[in-house]
């Protein structure tokens, strides 16, 4: 009997129980440690765009309370013009903090997306890999019953001919032994 890995008619069958295992472990690990990095990012771009838009809440109202006090007329125009300066600031920082939450407001949904798609593989591959493990399995030890019976077969018919060939072999003697002592 041949005990390698690598040799008998059950080798298919074992490369199908050694891809399932594969496929099962790298379906499992590989887009679950994805998924949990892409968590953890979404979780700090959505933190980022709370503190963007918390900055833009924060800018709308230094900007209101600028204009309510250039509309005063209590001020003088150089005060004037630098609150309003102020203001343009503002507005513009709201802006871009505005495009940098839409971006991240972007960057969430295709972190979303990936989360779905690796969440797809997993469907897919997960099956398919314990498919493929229990009728690799399955199969083997069907074709290692038959390995194991032809050979227990092989090794009767091996001691049967050895038998007869001694059988042959001690009349052989015997007749060689009665034709010595006849003459």
């Amino acid at each position: 009997m041949e005990t390698s890995f690598f040799s008998g008619s059950e080798n298919l069958y074992k490369y199908l129980v050694s891809i399932g295992i594969l496929m099962l472990v790298l379906t499992i690990y590989y887009p679950l440690k994805e998924k949990q990095s892409l968590e953890i990012l979404k979780i700090e771009l959505l933190k980022e765009l709370k503190t963007i838009e918390y900055s833009v809440t924060k800018n709308e109202n230094k900007a209101i309370l600028l204009s309510k006090k250039v509309s005063k007329n209590e001020i003088d125009e150089n005060q004037k013009s630098q609150y309003l300066q102020e203001i343009k600031t503002k507005q513009i920082e709201n802006e871009i903090n505005k495009i940098k939450a839409d971006a991240k407001l972007e960057e969430i949904e295709t972190r979303n997306n990936y989360i779905i798609y690796y969440n797809i593989i997993i469907w897919i591959f997960a099956p398919l890999g314990l498919f493929l493990v229990v009728y690799g399995f399955l199969n083997w030890r069907k074709s290692k019953k038959n390995d194991d019976e032809k050979a227990t077969i092989e090794k009767d018919l091996l001691k049967l001919t050895l038998e007869r060939q001694t059988r042959e072999n001690l009349r052989d003697i015997n007749s060689q032994d009665n034709e010595s002592t006849s003459l």
